[in-house]
């Protein structure tokens, strides 16, 4: 069966071997070196396995968009340190506001930062793209 592509550029595969290690693990925690009972049907096992994979999901996503928003004005990239309108600099970053959002790998949760500009009196918040793009 021929898989999808993405924009992942296989930074995933890259972990093959040690999420099939996790994958093992966790198969012999539920149900020890035997498997699960016998007669346990394929749906059932299918549910845990989905059930596992919206929890990595979730958790691999919130983790990723909550690293980068903890990221420094001065570490992020040039256009993201001054002002959408005016181009100046930010002045030191507000204080991070929360964000839920609906994903594809499920509903995250993270401190999204912002930033004021006094020049403009306008706040921006780096994630969200800008009117009409």
């Amino acid at each position: 069966m021929a898989r999808s592509r993405s924009n992942s550029d296989g930074k995933a595969e890259a972990f093959r071997n040690y999420l099939e290690g996790v994958a093992k693990k966790i198969a012999d925690d539920l149900w020890g070196p035997k498997g699960p009972p016998w007669g346990t049907k394929l749906s059932d096992l299918e549910e845990v396995a989905l059930e596992a994979r919206k929890i990595f999901s979730q958790k691999l996503v919130e983790l990723g968009v909550a690293r980068q928003a903890a990221t420094l004005l001065e570490e992020r990239p040039e256009p993201a340190q001054n002002c959408p309108s005016c181009q100046r600099p930010f002045p030191e970053p507000a204080q991070p506001s929360p964000r839920d959002m609906d994903t594809h790998a499920g509903e995250i949760h993270w401190q999204e930062p912002q930033e004021y500009c006094p020049r403009c009196r306008r706040a921006f918040f780096p994630s969200e793209s800008k009117s009409g793009s």
